[in-house]
């Protein structure tokens, strides 16, 4: 090998070596492509769970007594869905939004955090639905992840939570939730997001 080449490899070494150092380097909060690992995929999982179990539930009962059924069943069976979801995957799940309807809903400093930025990025034209963010570092003791993933208001969504409520549907929601801040939503906005968060002791 020429005294020439042995530099040239060398720094062709240290310049991989860099490269797959940043590769492998994680922020604290990844807004899309996160790692595969077992974790993440559980709160995923469970964030899917809980979406689509609320959605079936919803359009049944919107089926079977319309929009002011349908908001007694947001206010007593939807804890109890998230509940179920949650233990069904050992990950603590549920929805929170900026503009919520139920106290229980309400955000705390880290969702509200995600959710400013959300809404900051759907501002900006990014698609609601595809919002997501893995928080993996500076976490309380025994956290070991937070996720959280965008929700769109949805065509289902517009009865209870749309500028134009019928008086019915607004009386129901004013006797259940008299300091409702969730209407004037268009199809398609950002409507709040679902949020995950798993222990430490419950990482497989």
């Amino acid at each position: 090998m020429s005294a020439l080449a042995r530099p040239r490899l060398a720094l062709l070494a240290t310049g991989l070596a860099l490269a797959a150092t940043l590769a492998g380097a994680q922020s604290p909060v990844d807004a899309g492509a996160e790692p595969a690992d077992a974790g993440l995929a559980r709160a995923q999982a469970a964030v899917s769970d809980l979406g689509q179990s609320l959605r079936a539930a919803l359009k049944a009962r919107l089926a079977q007594g319309g929009a002011v059924d349908a908001v007694d069943f947001c206010h007593a069976q939807a804890p109890a869905i998230a509940a179920a979801v949650s233990a069904r995957h050992g990950v603590r799940v549920g929805r929170t939004a900026l503009r919520h309807r139920s106290p229980g809903n309400a955000p705390n400093d880290w969702q509200r955090a995600l959710l400013q930025d959300f809404a900051s990025q759907a501002a900006a034209g990014a698609a609601p639905a595809t919002l997501r963010a893995t928080i993996r570092a500076g976490l309380p003791d025994g956290v070991a992840l937070r996720y959280a993933q965008g929700i769109a208001t949805e065509p289902v969504c517009l009865a209870c939570h749309g500028s134009t409520i019928a008086a019915p549907v607004a009386a129901a929601i004013a006797a259940r939730y008299p300091r409702d801040t969730a209407t004037g939503f268009a199809e398609g906005e950002l409507r709040g997001m679902f949020w995950a968060e798993l222990d430490a002791a419950a990482r497989p």
